[in-house]
């Protein structure tokens, strides 16, 4: 099995290179770069795609991966045009598009497929001839370098690759594969050709703070990255971070991720002055912290309790030494109910007699108190006030405002307890409080006395989009107010049998609550080809103040505004509008364009597309063919023809040169002429062909030669044949050059016959 390692070869040229001097000069200059080549290779002969795979893993690492377009174009310029173009290392697996050798599925955007491919033949149409595997399309006159999928079972160059990446690469990263070459991707903290180099953290960073010290750890070497360093403090301080300084990367610089951290005091939790107490500290070192003193005392009629001591200290631990002590209350001694009285303290039989506390006294029913109601315990362990007594009681004549009416069961002057009186109100006025009251035991009215107060209507409501005026003459939304209605543009009034309403006596008003809606626009109709959407609730659809929105099927556009409004005149706002099919207009070029489109210049829908070619003598700018969008615009721009132009000539020595276009486009010609005494030695006209060369050489101007006596001819003739022989060799060589340079891939036919192109003078003369 024969195969071609790295080397171009022309394709129907007669001129070879020695394999052995090139795969020598292959080898140095791997071996003077100092890596390991990732390398292509190709078979000799065809095979179906898993032989073609096998062969590739028997002789060398696998069917080539195709990594980028920097590959491919290497690949479609380096390898040799084959009939039936390389299979490559991708084939369906499970439905999947799969890389043979990762075995990892092709992601979109690594994707290189010709137009309308994979296709699997024609989207699968003949039964068991799937195409499952994939072709690279190498110097194809169409899309070289593109991919297309293909049945395995069919016969093709085998296209391979040997791997540059070893076990020993790559010290601390990641190998990768590249062009002709591999790359170290170094992991965190590690740089260099081959990731050999740690990361270095500046050493002076790592500081000491006072009443601070630290131990370190390295792991790839002191102070680099992964080292880490922990600090800690004196008794009675603490760190002001607990995270340890670590040496990170940034590139391949160090960086520590943290600052040293600093020792701060210890601090307690700040004590809190007691209730009715006083507190004064002393903190030498900074407030409530360590060795900080708090000496605690309490207020007249209170005592220090909670506590061994009346001070606390902070201690190393950032704790107080003691409880927090509280004060209480001295204690009064205890009272006794008066004759026909009673005395309450409280429920919580602990703190009745207690300092600041207060205990209320109250008599029998008939008997009324005479004397301070509440005693309280004082600083002094003794009762505020002298302790009172009871004496029967009478209720006195009630007093009422104005429009209430009074009737007692007893004369005014006779209110014993259990007398009682009753109320009522005129009208238009309703009792607030008890209807009744009872004389008390104590004397006083079991209840207050009531109160008349105007009848009130519930509040009405301002309509949503209205207004509303009231008139109040005896307060808001009372008797006899009365409320007038109105609505905004656009709505009416509805609800009530009038725009106003009064407030009865019986609170109630005359009538209800009128509210306001929106007037209604006609019923829309959806356009021919389009649609409208007015909201999803059916009922608000047409009315006052609704947008309706326009739309038009795939393949139409809307004419006329996309929104109408319901106006409060009923009407809506603008015109219905309508759709209209959407189409491109025909592209215009500039001249020497010819252009061909899917469908006449009139019926040009969205998806219709036109193609582009130039007249000969010029080539395309910009995009081969153009699509319809879906909204009636080219989706790229339409291209333009340039004319092809060959390079400038020069006139010979001794001669001069006349062309027929300054621009030296496609069929200019140039002839040249030489002075006297002298004749021209080449072509007398050259013309720039289509593909911007010159069909001939640059001639030269010779003297005529001297008449030579026989002598001098002798001589001449000696030379002649030692010149003869030189100039023979030189112009085989340039024949040689020329059909070499000749040679050109790009060509756009493969079986054209180059013409002879002129390149420069240089060559002309060799």
């Amino acid at each position: 099995m024969e195969f071609y390692f790295g080397l171009q070869q022309a394709r129907g040229s007669k001129i070879s290179t020695s394999w052995i001097t090139l795969s020598f000069l292959y080898s140095m200059l791997c071996m003077w770069t100092s890596v390991e080549c990732w390398s292509y290779y190709y078979s000799n002969t065809t095979m179906d795609w898993q032989n073609a795979r096998d062969w590739c893993k028997d002789h060398y690492t696998d069917m080539v991966a195709i990594q980028n377009q920097d590959e491919i174009a290497h690949l479609n310029s380096w390898l040799p045009r084959k009939d039936g173009y390389y299979w490559i290392g991708i084939r369906k697996i499970q439905d999947v598009w799969t890389w043979v050798g990762t075995n990892k599925p092709l992601t979109t955007e690594a994707t290189n497929w010709a137009d309308n491919e994979p296709n699997n033949g024609r989207n699968g149409k003949s039964e068991g001839k799937n195409e499952d595997c994939v072709e690279m399309y190498i110097k194809r006159n169409i899309q070289p370098g593109k991919w297309n999928d293909e049945r395995c079972g069919k016969r093709k160059t085998a296209l391979c690759y040997t791997a540059a990446c070893k076990n020993d690469s790559c010290y601390h990263g990641e190998c990768v594969e590249t062009i002709n070459s591999h790359k170290c991707e170094c992991f965190d903290g590690f740089y260099g050709e081959k990731c050999e180099h740690v990361v270095q953290c500046e050493k002076d960073e790592v500081t000491v703070a006072e009443k601070a010290s630290f131990i370190c750890s390295h792991k790839h070497g002191e102070y680099s990255y992964d080292s880490s360093c922990q600090y800690s403090c004196e008794d009675g301080y603490q760190l002001s971070t607990s995270n340890p300084m670590r040496c990170t990367a940034s590139g391949n610089l160090g960086k520590w991720s943290e600052r040293p951290p600093t020792c701060e005091l210890v601090q307690c939790n700040e004590p809190s002055t007691p209730e009715k107490g006083f507190m004064e500290c002393s903190d030498p070192l900074g407030s409530s912290s360590y060795q900080s003193t708090c000496v605690f005392s309490c207020e007249e009629g209170y005592v220090l309790v909670g506590s061994q001591s009346n001070s606390l200290q902070c201690e190393a631990s950032g704790h107080w030494n003691d409880s927090e002590p509280s004060c209480v209350a001295v204690q009064c001694p205890v009272l006794q109910e008066p004759d026909n009285g009673f005395v309450s303290c409280g429920e919580d039989v602990e703190l009745r007699f207690i300092y600041g506390n207060t205990c209320n006294f109250s008599c029998a029913a008939g008997y009324r108190l005479v004397g301070s109601s509440t005693v309280t315990c004082t600083s002094a362990a003794e009762w505020s006030e002298v302790m009172p007594r009871c004496e029967a009681i009478t209720c006195q004549k009630p007093e009422g405002e104005s429009h209430l009416l009074t009737q007692c069961s007893h004369p005014f002057n006779e209110l014993r307890p259990d007398s009682t009186c009753s109320f009522s109100c005129d009208a238009g006025f309703e009792l607030q409080g008890a209807p009744t009251v009872q004389c008390s035991e104590d004397g006083e009215w079991k209840a207050d006395i009531p109160t008349c107060k105007v009848v009130q209507c519930n509040q009405p409501s301002t309509p949503a989009k209205g207004f509303m005026e009231c008139s109040d003459p005896l307060g808001s939304s009372s008797y006899q107010s009365t409320c007038v209605f109105s609505c905004e543009e656009g709505y009416v009034l509805v609800g009530s049998q009038s725009n106003s309403l009064q407030c009865e006596a019986s609170g109630l008003w005359n009538d209800s609550e009128p509210f306001c809606v929106a007037v209604q626009c006609p019923v829309l109709q959806e356009p021919e080809n389009g649609f409208v959407s007015c909201g999803e609730d059916v009922e608000l659809r047409f009315i006052y103040g609704n947008t309706c929105n326009f739309s038009c099927a795939a393949g139409y556009r809307l004419v006329g505004s996309s929104t109408v409004t319901c106006t409060s005149a009923a009407e809506w706002s603008e015109v219905m509008p309508r759709c209209e099919a959407i189409t491109c207009q025909k592209p215009e070029g500039e001249s020497h364009l010819l252009t061909q489109c899917s469908h006449p210049f009139n019926e040009l829908r969205p998806d219709s597309t036109c193609s582009f070619s130039c007249d000969a003598g010029f080539e395309l700018q910009g995009a081969p063919t153009v699509q319809c969008s879906e909204d009636g615009e080219w989706k790229a721009d339409i291209p333009t023809c340039k004319a092809v132009r060959c390079p400038l000539l020069e006139a010979p020595v001794n001669g001069g040169i006349n062309c027929s276009d300054a621009e030296l486009i496609y069929n200019s010609q140039c002839s040249f002429t030489c002075n006297q005494d002298h004749t021209l030695h080449g072509y007398e006209v050259v013309t720039c062909d289509r593909h911007g060369n010159w069909t001939g050489e640059e001639p030269i101007c010779r003297a005529a030669p001297p008449k030579l006596n026989p002598t001098t001819m002798g001589l001449a003739a000696g030379g002649a044949v030692s010149l003869s022989g030189l100039s023979l060799a030189l112009w085989l060589l340039k024949r040689l050059r020329l059909k070499r340079n000749n040679f050109e891939l790009n060509s756009s036919s493969d079986i054209e016959d180059h013409p002879q192109v002129y390149k420069n003078s240089i060559d002309s003369l060799i």
